[in-house]
């Protein structure tokens, strides 16, 4: 089963520091730049931003400690569908993690789990029954507003009521995880091996599925081949429908209807020969680089920085795709069928140095 249990956090004292350290703290805490809350709570987060269509959002959850309990360390081995009733052990991941050969130790965890600085788990309730906006609060805790134009606010909740209907609500969901794979897997591997009722404590932000304030944001692939123009595209004739892109020069603000590839200075719509509603563009991607033997992959989100990589070495190919819906998501956390490592970016995030947790390696 999974808990979810109010903190009383470390935080940055912004009154002492600047946005620097808030957007990404150094490796090596200083104690007198921290304030620690007196109270057990769980923190109220809310990011307004502007999305890349100009629209002004508002995006809310709660902060608490996730609590992965171990007898239920295979609650990433379920049998669901869409339409199942909730079972309190579900946590569901929609990309792909670490093999399952890769050593996990257990003095690996307080590093990949509780070191200051990486942010939390970000995790979605399926059952959207969180309603964060709904939550009565008084001043702000913090006010920061990060490079990109994000204003980040914090507040304390600590009134019994709204603790027990929090806590309720999340340990009655099952959570979708949004960010934080490696973590997540790398702590049910642990406990997988650990002696029953062993529990792991990841620092988590919640939010609502339905409806979800946050931009989904694609991750574009560039990769090096030792094939040619002509044969890459003799080997996507045989399973995809390839044109010339009417639009050839690329930036942030393209939006193509179908899955581009980047080649030397020319650019082409990918498209499968049959249609599949469980295909997207992160698995597109993955079986076009398969197809192409891709080495040296790299992962940017940046459109005009991967077109500027390929145009600039003739043997690398870059793949530009559309970002992935949340229905995509859903499906693939709920069918047991984890899309490709790095398939979304969601937009934008909480700074780690407002809730650093309440553990710390000072």
């Amino acid at each position: 089963m999974h808990r979810f249990n109010p903190l009383a956090s470390y935080r940055y004292d912004t009154a002492r520091v600047g946005p620097d350290k808030i957007i990404l703290p150094p490796a090596a805490l200083r104690i007198g730049e921290l304030i620690r809350d007196e109270e057990l709570g769980y923190y109220l987060y809310q990011m307004s931003f502007e999305d890349r269509k100009g629209r002004l959002q508002r995006l809310e959850g709660i902060f608490g400690m996730l609590e992965i309990v171990g007898q239920t360390a295979d609650a990433l081995e379920f049998d669901a569908t869409e339409d199942s009733e909730y079972s309190p052990n579900h946590i569901l991941v929609h990309e792909q993690t670490i093999g399952p050969k890769s050593p996990v130790m257990a003095t690996d965890m307080d590093t990949v789990i509780a070191r200051p600085g990486t942010g939390p788990i970000w995790a979605i309730s399926a059952q959207s029954k969180l309603k964060a906006q709904e939550i009565p609060r008084g001043p702000s805790l913090a006010s920061v507003v990060d490079g990109s134009g994000v204003t980040h606010q914090v507040w304390h909740i600590v009134e019994k009521e709204q603790l027990n209907r929090i806590r309720s609500k999340v340990e009655t969901s099952q959570l979708i995880i949004a960010d934080g794979h490696h973590r997540i897997a790398r702590a049910t591997r642990l406990l997988s091996g650990s002696p029953p009722e062993s529990t792991v404590r990841l620092l988590c932000f919640v939010t609502d599925l339905d409806p979800l304030q946050a931009e989904i944001r694609p991750i574009h692939r560039c990769f090096k081949t030792r094939l040619n123009e002509e044969d890459v595209l003799e080997r996507l004739a045989g399973r995809f429908r390839v044109e010339p892109y009417e639009h050839p020069n690329l930036s942030n603000d393209n939006v193509a209807d179908a899955l581009l590839l980047v080649l030397r200075h020319r650019v082409f719509k990918v498209m499968p020969l049959h249609e599949d509603p469980k295909l997207n563009d992160a698995i597109l991607s993955q079986t076009i680089a398969k197809l192409l033997e891709a080495k040296s992959t790299q992962y940017i989100t940046d459109i005009e920085k991967l077109r500027d990589k390929v145009f600039s070495d003739p043997t690398k190919v870059g793949l530009v795709t559309r970002p992935l819906t949340i229905n995509q998501i859903r499906i693939a956390a709920f069918g047991r069928n984890p899309l490709p490592p790095k398939s979304t970016m969601f937009y934008p995030k909480p700074l780690p140095g407002m809730i650093l947790g309440d553990k710390l390696n000072l």
